[in-house]
């Protein structure tokens, strides 16, 4: 079977990763995999059968476009031509599409020529922005117009910000028209709860199969280190979080809720604080720079007693189960996608979303039962419900099975 992926990014963050664990996996299984990508921090001679989309002055150029028109991925037409030059000539049995708005390819452009040269087609929803008129999420402001039809975006200047022209009108309705055209198209979603999201969309009499992203557990694994030392936490309950969601405006009350319920012995550490941030800390907060070296974040996880993640609109959350396979129990808000990554009193506590108190609590109530209460359901939790080798071998079968349908 050949199989060709198209995604933004390849081994960079959470879809990088997940490409490159599919491509990787997919040749490993005997699959002829092609992959295409706009940016990696892999050296284009180090991917085997990979083709680079897009230069950085076209990407540019395309940035500044939608900017002023107010329309994503309808620029970039050269390199979308010489893209789909590349698919003719590989000549795939199935094209994968997975992120395609980081101003690199032409969609519109590209899903007609998937229609008119009847290639079987899989989108893999990572975000809602292929069935919007351009947004990724609208949860946390409680818009429904995609349903119908949208207009006076209220995320226009939010998610890619649209100064001179709000177009998303005209964006759904293209959506519907060269996605409509697509003759043999499935949709893959990352959780339950997009494909229930799917299912009130213009894709609802599409096929929707749910396949849950997946993570290395051979690698995130309870990992001894000296970092408690290192940063003073020896007799610390250790709170671990991300600050981009803590000091996200929407989860102002949460992180003041938590801040001023610590007890002496408990500490919040924030994964990802900017200097500007760390300068206005108070003393039970620890802010941490980014970590790009996955060895030393599988040793912050493994530290910590417990990962507290207050997103409100995540479609699944690999950065709430890295911290579960290492052992380490999670508190989340209940809504979107995000829920599906903890086993409810048993690997953590799902919150009702918004719930302050409630999630602070939940906070302390593992830290009376103990992390060792957690720990062995939490590595068992992911192991069944995330492990890469298992849930991408789903995504294979799901290519063998589109392909025996056309056969007979």
């Amino acid at each position: 079977m050949k199989i060709l992926q198209i995604n933004a990014v390849y081994g960079i963050g959470s879809t990088g990763m997940i490409i490159k664990d599919l491509h990787e996996l997919a040749l490993e299984h005997g699959h002829e995999s092609y992959v295409a990508y706009s940016v990696s921090n892999v050296p284009a001679d180090k991917i085997k059968n990979g083709y680079k989309v897009g230069r950085v002055f076209g990407k540019k150029l395309h940035a500044l476009l939608y900017r002023i028109g107010g329309k994503q991925a309808y620029f970039s037409r050269f390199s979308t031509q010489k893209l789909i030059k590349y698919i003719k000539n590989i000549n795939p049995d199935i094209v994968n599409l997975h992120n395609l708005h980081s101003n690199y390819l032409y969609l519109n452009k590209l899903l007609e020529f998937l229609a008119e040269a009847k290639i079987k087609t899989v989108i893999t929803h990572h975000d809602c922005w292929f069935y919007t008129g351009g947004c990724f999420h609208y949860t946390e402001i409680g818009c429904d117009k995609w349903q119908k039809k949208c207009g006076d975006c209220p995320k226009r200047m939010t998610d890619l910000a649209a100064y001179l022209t709000e177009n998303s009108a005209a964006v759904l309705a293209d959506r519907k028209k060269y996605f409509g055209a697509v003759e043999d198209l499935t949709c893959l979603c990352v959780s339950d709860w997009l494909k229930e999201e799917l299912q009130k969309s213009f894709f609802k009499n599409r096929p929707l199969v749910t396949v849950k992203n997946g993570i290395d557990m051979d690698f995130f694994t309870d990992t001894p280190s000296d970092l408690r030392e290192q940063l003073g936490l020896q007799k610390k309950f250790v709170i671990l979080g991300l600050a981009s969601k803590f000091f996200n405006g929407v989860n102002r009350e949460t992180y003041e809720t938590l801040v001023s319920n610590l007890a002496e012995d408990e500490v919040l550490v924030l994964l990802g604080c900017s200097q500007k941030q760390k300068k206005n800390l108070p003393d039970q907060v620890i802010g941490l720079d980014f970590i790009k070296d996955r060895n030393l974040l599988r040793q912050v996880y493994s530290m910590a007693d417990v990962f507290a993640n207050c997103s409100r609109e995540e479609t699944l959350s690999m950065a709430t189960v890295e911290p579960q396979a290492c052992g380490t129990p999670a508190v989340v808000y209940g809504n979107t996608g995000i829920k599906e990554t903890v086993c409810d009193g048993k690997t953590g506590y799902v919150v009702k979303n918004g719930d302050a108190e409630g999630f602070s609590a939940a906070i302390k109530k593992i830290k009376g039962l103990g992390k060792s209460y957690f720990k062995a359901n939490c590595r068992e939790w992911a192991l069944q419900n995330f492990d890469r080798n298992k849930n991408y071998l789903e995504v294979f079968k799901l290519y063998e099975e589109i392909m025996r349908e056309h056969i007979q």
